[in-house]
């Protein structure tokens, strides 16, 4: 099998997580079904598995970028999440109060803005559409580049989300945080009418997950754990800058992401330091995947010939 440069790092990190999520289930005793993420698993190996058809029998490296990147990324998100699952419970104290606080320096909070939003209903829904949607833009993007063959776009924005998805984690391991809807309660009116995503109910349990844990994950229905720094803005900026190069792409992005804003606020239940935290890790991590892709690909001119496909940056 031949995987480029950036493919072996973003499948070494990703076998690294599964020996270290098997570890710590063992020495939990947790409980994990894997037909849980069966269909992730899945079609990621299926995935891979058309990639390397169109590399060594198609000779059609543009579609074979375009797989392995959307495999390998469907496929590291399993282990990842399920790494984050395994750090509960969390007994440092959560720091929720504190960026509650800070936020209120800019005039922000989560329960004003929701009491703002409710005033507007179809406003609220259609926030919650594009909230739901974040995901789905990021794997577009690849799938974009890869069609593209900007092979440069494409892997500095697979490596830069992963290190941005381990930032992430590693931050919250460290610094705990169920994000705004785990410190206000709404009141019951505003609730029925913006219906967040993440509610205060769901951000109770995130509280109390953070002091009992879990035993068994395979029960376990939660959409996030991390409230600072925010993920979706993670992945919505990453999505802009991998994209920026191309206009037209790039004048979408920066219209659906305008919108994205105040739904990953309100729909996510986060602070704004949250959105803070997330472009700041968000720059870093482009600039980290620029330098790790610019040092891979000076070795990867130095590689056997035969054992490589024609790529271009």
């Amino acid at each position: 099998m031949i995987f480029l440069p950036a493919e072996r790092t973003i499948l070494t990190t990703t076998m690294t997580l599964v020996v270290v999520c098997l570890f710590l289930i063992w020495s939990k005793g947790a409980t994990l079904a894997l037909g849980v993420y069966s269909l992730s698993i899945g079609l990621g190996i299926v995935m891979v598995a058309v990639g390397q058809f169109y590399r060594h029998i198609r000779k059609s490296e543009r579609i074979a970028l375009t797989t392995h990147a959307l495999a390998l990324f469907i496929v590291y998100s399993v282990p990842a999440s399920l790494f984050n699952l395994l750090l509960l419970p969390r007994h440092s104290v959560p720091i929720d109060a504190m960026l509650v606080r800070m936020d209120s320096w800019f005039g922000y909070s989560w329960p004003g803005a929701c009491a703002w939003i409710s005033q507007y209903p179809q406003l609220a829904n259609i926030l919650r559409e594009i909230y739901s949607l974040t995901l789905a833009q990021i794997l577009f993007v690849f799938l974009f580049l890869g069609m593209a063959n900007d092979r440069r776009q494409l892997h500095t924005a697979a490596l830069g989300t992963v290190f941005a998805s381990l930032a992430t984690i590693f931050c919250w391991a460290l610094f705990p945080s169920s994000g705004a809807s785990a410190y206000w309660t709404l009141a019951p009116e505003i609730d029925r009418i913006v219906r967040p995503v993440v509610n205060s109910a769901y951000g109770a349990e995130l509280n109390r997950l953070l002091v009992d844990g879990v035993k068994d994950i395979s029960t376990l229905q939660a959409t996030g754990l991390v409230g600072f720094p925010s993920f979706h803005t993670v992945m919505a900026l990453m999505s802009l800058i991998a994209a920026w190069p191309y206009r037209p792409l790039r004048y979408a992005l920066i219209l659906v992401n305008a919108a994205l804003l105040p739904a990953i606020l309100i729909h996510g239940g986060h602070n704004l330091m949250d959105v803070f935290g997330g472009t700041v890790i968000t720059i870093a991590c482009w600039r980290l995947g620029q330098l790790a892709f610019d040092a891979q690909d000076r070795r990867l001119l130095v590689e056997p010939k035969h054992a490589l496909p024609a790529v271009r940056a």
